[in-house]
């Protein structure tokens, strides 16, 4: 609830800020989503439980992403920009899973038990999936020529966090049974990840009521940081490119 009314605070303020000279947009984007710092891995473990899960979910591999939205903003006669941008975001990254933990987990070839084994080495991968909802305001300049324009748009990111899931599967690799290989799921339920914060540069190419978008965001928030046995930083990094249509334009 507190998440929701921030998000019509802000835009009943910057609705009064701004309440001339507007350009509304709808836009539609995709991307590409990781974890950075000395806590982020491109190999984990898949460890075996009443649910699966993925020991170190916070991967330095790019995942898809993509996300929808609408775009307010205010350009001045000069050029100065003041706009807000909020959306619905999917955000994935990728890490590489390299073994099953099992426990006592006991594995069975050919009718033969095999005991219980700790740790068998698979092959797979598995995504951190965060929804979100993302509140990007941001100031600019618009640069203006015959018939384009270009806008140049420091800001930032606040991602409200609603769900986090780990999802991903791997597949037994030394398994020497003629029968299909063993393979193991996760579709686990994080706890929410905190509200990230994230400083942003974008630009957009303007072209009567279309726009094409492209930013880079870098996370300012730990996400792991109380992660155990040692000092763990853990940080997101969003690259995003998308397209706009203008529902009402400026230029």
């Amino acid at each position: 609830m507190k998440k929701y009314l921030l998000v019509s605070i802000i835009l009943l303020v910057f609705n009064r800020l701004c309440a001339q000279n507007m350009e509304i947009a709808v836009q539609a984007n995709s991307g590409l989503f990781h974890y950075a710092g000395n806590g982020a891995a491109s190999t984990s473990a898949m460890i075996a439980g009443n649910q699966n899960y993925t020991d170190n979910p916070y991967g330095n591999k790019n995942g898809f992403s993509y996300g929808v939205g609408v775009q307010v903003q205010h350009v001045g006669q000069s050029g100065f920009i003041l706009g807000l941008q909020a959306g619905y975001e999917i955000l994935r990254s990728k890490v590489t899973i390299n073994s099953y933990d099992s426990g006592g987990i006991s594995y069975s070839v050919q009718g033969q038990g095999l005991g219980a084994l700790f740790s068998s080495p698979v092959n797979g991968s598995s995504f951190l999936q965060d929804q979100s909802i993302d509140l990007s305001p941001y100031i600019g300049y618009r640069l203006k020529f015959k018939k384009i324009a270009i806008d140049l748009l420091p800001g930032a990111d606040i991602g409200l966090n609603l769900s986090s899931y780990d999802k991903g599967e791997a597949t037994l690799t030394d398994y020497t049974s003629t029968q299909a290989l063993p393979v193991y799921r996760t579709n686990y339920k994080r706890p929410d990840a905190p509200t990230d914060v994230r400083i942003r540069f974008g630009g957009a190419l303007n072209y009567k009521k279309v726009a094409f978008t492209a930013s880079y965001a870098h996370g300012l928030i730990n996400y792991d940081k109380n992660m155990t046995g040692g000092n763990y930083n853990v940080h997101s990094e969003l690259i995003r490119f998308g397209i706009a249509y203008k529902l009402s334009s400026a230029l």
